[in-house]
């Protein structure tokens, strides 16, 4: 009789279960309910062909859950406020082999619940994902950039810059289109590392629209110009305007064996403006990150993308903030981790064979912010960074913009700069071709300077490889008829005889500091004849001092990259 009951109670049960409407599936396979008793928000994630998605990893920016075998997951979120103030979100951390909607060429991934009302009880049901299926989730190029920054041509800031921001962002936009068209066997994605407007958060939807005809999928993190210039503004509130047409500010996503992880570790300072921003994590930003990552496998490479560097800086030293070390250290247990900023508005990449994390802070993708001329602030040129995955391969190069066809405010005066140092000029399409022949390709990695640029008695060849790091080989310099090639020396400090910058970025700002007396202030010294904060700006300059008496001569840069690629560039003097 016992157990004729047990058995009678045990249907019951089963029953009662599977008609509670607001169950959807709630258990774990293991018969352990792995969902908050009591939670406030679920929903689905299936993908489009409506299968349920297992394991996806669904989070409310603070707290994250694992979908069951049904697709199903449920979320303690607090409520109690006004939605459409808060904006609060539930975003699903795209797994591999799916990717979320696209719209205006940004990536979709989330649900504001202030679309989605409350039941009677005051919960917030049916906050369902659907994902595509990606044909060939193993192969695809992602496009990297920080600092596009457009301000509106007709300020007077912009009316003396040698470029309109817009103008040149025109151009970035253009070019990513072109170079994506010739991908056509893999996925194209993009990772704006922050400022993505300067200030002016109207042009966010500019932004938008470019990217979108770009025809790539764009995920975003925000900078301190992202969030205006007002004063008076808590950390949480100078987000919102970003966060409306950009979506969350701080989640994850999968691409083959990466995780990605987007935050927004730009905090307002009380009674500051709120792009005067120190670097750190908010203790809400950081109790996600935890969550996160404790749901991430330690064979997972690690993607960390914020807008300022948070780890090894250009002076050598690392970053102090807010949850900074703590992050690192939980770091510490995956097998590789790539920490992508910009915000510097220099390129500087650091590798240290004994430590899994390493830092790879990117320069302006628009060109130095004062001027939007041809090269970032350290002489990398006006591009962005293509990283490659093919089947758990990775490699990257760096990609100059091909394109100008935005005009110098300057144009035709002694305004405009003469760019003797500049290796290509532009035809009349606007198209970069090489002062030696041919056009500007993906291939130029590098800038070679011959004897007597940076000083007229100096016999000595410099070079700046763009994206060295100390997983690449040092490279060589062959006198053209010498047997053997020579090592060349890495510049470390700035003295008497070595120069660790380049001559590029030299000349082109004492250009705009005699004729502009605001730019002379921000880059020289008192006295104004020192360009002091250029002397140190360049970490990836090598050397190398002829022992020649000639006058003329050539010779062959060349350089394996950290992925075996050998890059060669020639010289003639």
């Amino acid at each position: 009789m016992i157990k004729r009951f047990s058995i009678y109670l045990l249907f019951a049960l089963l029953a009662f279960v599977s008609c509670n409407p607001e169950d959807k599936g709630g258990e774990s396979d293991g018969g352990d309910s792995q969902f908050p008793k009591n939670w406030t928000v679920n929903g689905t994630v299936k993908g489009d062909d409506g299968k349920p998605i297992v394991g996806v990893v669904v989070s409310d920016g603070l707290t994250c859950v694992k979908t069951d075998s049904k697709g199903y997951y449920a979320l303690e979120v607090d409520l109690s406020g006004d939605l459409q103030t808060t904006l609060q979100y539930i975003f699903v951390s795209t797994p591999s082999g799916y990717a979320a909607p696209k719209k205006e060429g940004h990536a979709i991934f989330w649900e504001w619940l202030k679309d989605h009302p409350k039941n009677a009880e005051g919960k917030i049901t049916g906050v369902d994902f659907t994902l595509n299926k990606i044909a060939n989730p193993d192969r695809f190029t992602i496009y990297i950039f920080g600092d596009p920054q457009p301000r509106k041509s007709n300020s007077n800031w912009t009316e003396s810059s040698g470029f309109h921001s817009l103008d040149i962002c025109a151009d970035m936009y253009k070019d990513m289109k072109e170079y994506a068209a010739t991908m056509t066997d893999r996925p194209v994605y993009g990772i704006g590392l922050g400022d993505i407007v300067h200030q002016d958060l109207s042009l966010l939807p500019n932004y938008r629209s470019g990217m979108s005809g770009t025809g790539i999928t764009t995920y975003n993190v925000i900078g301190n110009h992202d969030q205006g210039h007002v004063k008076g503004l808590t950390d949480e509130e100078s987000s919102k305007t970003f966060e409306k047409v950009m979506g969350p500010t701080n989640y994850s996503f999968n691409l083959g064996d990466l995780h990605f992880l987007m935050l927004d570790n730009m905090m307002v300072q009380k009674d500051a403006y709120s792009d005067e921003c120190a670097t750190g994590l908010t203790d809400d930003i950081w109790k996600f990150v935890q969550n996160d990552l404790a749901l991430v496998p330690s064979t997972a490479s690690i993607m960390v993308c914020a807008h300022s560097p948070m780890f090894r800086q250009l002076a050598g030293n690392d970053r102090k903030g807010p949850h900074l070390s703590e992050l690192k250290s939980i770091l510490g247990r995956f097998n590789r981790v790539y920490a992508w900023a910009g915000h510097t508005h220099s390129t500087f990449n650091y590798y240290d064979k004994n430590s899994n994390v390493e830092v790879h802070t990117l320069g302006r993708v628009t060109g130095a912010l004062w001027t939007n001329e041809f090269l970032s602030e350290n002489g990398t040129p006006r591009g962005y960074l293509v990283f490659d995955y093919d089947a758990g391969n990775i490699s990257w190069k760096f990609k100059p913009i091909f394109w100008q066809t935005a005009v110098h405010t300057q144009a035709g005066t002694d305004k405009e700069p003469t760019y003797e140092y500049r290796d290509w000029n532009y035809d009349a399409t606007g198209r970069a071709v090489l002062k030696t022949g041919g056009y500007l390709t993906d291939k130029y990695q590098m800038q070679v300077f011959k004897p007597g640029t940076y000083d007229a008695n100096d016999k000595t060849i410099y070079v700046n490889i763009f994206l060295w790091d100390e997983a690449w080989k040092t490279p060589t310099f062959q006198l053209e008829g010498s047997a053997t090639p020579s090592v060349m020396e890495r510049v470390t400090e700035s003295n008497g005889k070595f120069y660790r910058y380049s001559y590029s970025d030299w000349d082109i700002c004492a250009f705009y500091a005699s004729n502009y007396s605001s730019l002379k202030q921000q880059w020289y010294d008192d006295d104004g004849t020192d360009p002091s904060n250029k002397k140190q700006n360049c970490v990836s300059i090598f050397r190398y001092t002829l022992n020649t008496t000639d006058a003329h001569g050539s010779g062959t840069v060349k350089v394996k990259d950290r992925f075996g690629k050998e890059h060669t560039s020639t010289i003639t003097w």
